[in-house]
């Protein structure tokens, strides 16, 4: 039986005193260790303080970490163990074996939302909603709209390049547009508004009132104010709409569209809106480093063929390249993985980046290659939208969001890169540069 000076003598040949001079949550180091011990595990091996902001400022630490310790390591910060995970198929196991331990973390939006957002569901009642939202995105709907989105980017794309010149090709003012295409095709697809009508309007309007900064993590009085206001127009206007073809009406036609189901697609979208506009960026940026593939997407018959299309390529290297970072999970209670101990209330971070990065599974993995899309890719090599049944629901719609934008833009305009430099950490995501932008010249090519 572990003795009181037993245990103390193992914590500190365990690294305890490190923790200790480096003025670590020392509470919460000893809980972990002593949790760990009792049955007989170990704590994952890693560097227990300063990796969270390493990897802020160094895109590859966790990956270079993972060479050196191996895939599964821990790290301390805002006073809460940190548990990394690198690799397709070990964050597949560590899903399929504990994923009922495992709470997706998220923005808490119970005040607004009852039941709470999908991805923080437990049990039955995500498997129950996960598994209605999934059987109203049908893939069809974006490529049945394709014209309308097509319109919606042209339409913003243009009337950037009308003030270009003027503005000084603002990357304020080229984020606006992005993000005006990215809410317009949304609020489209998902709740059937159609550009030009009053409902399209003001649910554009309603969402940049919910998040006019940014997304907002903290529900405050602006977001409930802003929620009712594009909660009541879709149940006035897009509900009335009996014959619209959309998510928000094939939910409503089954009888599963109440408050709780509601309020998810409202949020989805507003979260979805930023992680496009986050693609977008990305694909203009690499759209203007390679202008010959730029050019042979702006010819190529996207439709022609039975493969895949040089522009579907593009945006899959795209977010293999940049997009996809990772799945963040909460130990609701003590895992045993891989021969660790990952004690209840740990962050567990299934690094998808450092996954797609590995050199094993794509060779040159930091050369932009979209050629390399040609070859079939399996699951296990690349997941960008999620694991399994924890996979976005709206991933196709995001690539295929993705394909029109670059078409168009491509096929419209050449680009230059303005004020391009090395990414940095944005607040919740890797971006280009703060100062990025493109000046946009007609395409002179008619063949």
């Amino acid at each position: 039986m572990l003795t009181r000076d037993s245990l103390i003598g193992v914590l500190k040949l365990r690294g305890l005193r490190r923790a200790v001079r480096a003025r670590l949550p020392h509470r919460l180091l000893v809980q972990a260790h002593v949790r760990a011990l009792i049955k007989g595990r170990r704590l994952p091996p890693g560097m227990i303080a300063g990796l969270d902001d390493r990897q802020r400022s160094e895109r590859t630490a966790m990956l270079e970490l993972s060479h050196r310790i191996g895939p599964v390591f821990k790290a301390v910060a805002h006073d809460r163990l940190l548990v990394y995970v690198v690799g397709i198929p070990l964050g597949r196991r560590l899903l399929r074996d504990h994923g009922d331990s495992l709470q997706g973390m998220t923005v808490q939006v119970e005040s607004i939302v009852p039941g709470g957002f999908i991805r923080a569901m437990q049990g039955d009642p995500h498997r129950q909603y996960r598994r209605s939202l999934m059987r109203a995105v049908v893939a069809d709907d974006v490529a049945a709209q394709k014209d309308t989105l097509q319109s919606i980017t042209d339409h913003r794309l243009h009337r950037y390049a009308a003030t270009g010149e003027s503005h000084g090709w603002s990357a304020a003012e080229y984020r606006a547009a992005l993000g005006d295409i990215a809410t317009g095709m949304l609020v489209c697809v998902v709740f059937g508004a159609r550009p030009g009508t009053p409902v399209f309007d003001q649910l554009v309007a309603g969402f940049h009132a919910l998040g006019p900064k940014g997304f907002e993590w903290t529900i405050g009085d602006e977001q409930r104010k802003a929620f009712a206001a594009i909660r009541s127009c879709l149940q006035v206007y897009c509900l009335a709409e009996s014959d619209s073809s959309s998510i928000l009406q094939r939910l409503h036609r089954a009888g599963q569209l109440d408050e709780t189901m509601l309020g998810n697609l409202i949020y989805m979208v507003e979260m979805g809106r930023y992680d496009t506009r986050g693609l977008f960026r990305w694909l203009s940026k690499y759209a203007a480093e390679h202008p010959e593939t730029a050019a042979r997407i702006a010819t190529e018959d996207q439709d022609a063929g039975s493969g895949k299309s040089s522009a579907e390529m593009f945006v899959m290297e795209t977010l293999r390249s940049d997009q996809s970072e990772a799945l963040i999970r909460l130990a609701r209670q003590d895992i045993e993985f891989e021969g660790f101990s990952i004690p209840k209330d740990t962050v567990v971070r299934i690094c998808m980046w450092e996954s797609h990065h590995d050199k094993e599974a794509f060779p040159e993995p930091f050369r932009f290659r979209p050629e390399r899309f040609q070859q079939p890719m399996d699951a296990d090599r690349f997941a960008p939208f999620g694991l399994d049944q924890h996979q976005c629901p709206f991933g196709n719609m995001a690539l295929t969001n993705g394909i029109t934008f670059l078409t168009t833009l491509v096929r419209a305009f050449e680009l230059t890169a303005i004020n391009d430099g090395p990414p940095i950490r944005g607040r919740d995501l890797w971006e280009p540069a703060p100062g990025f932008s493109v000046r946009l010249n007609p395409r002179t090519e008619t063949t």
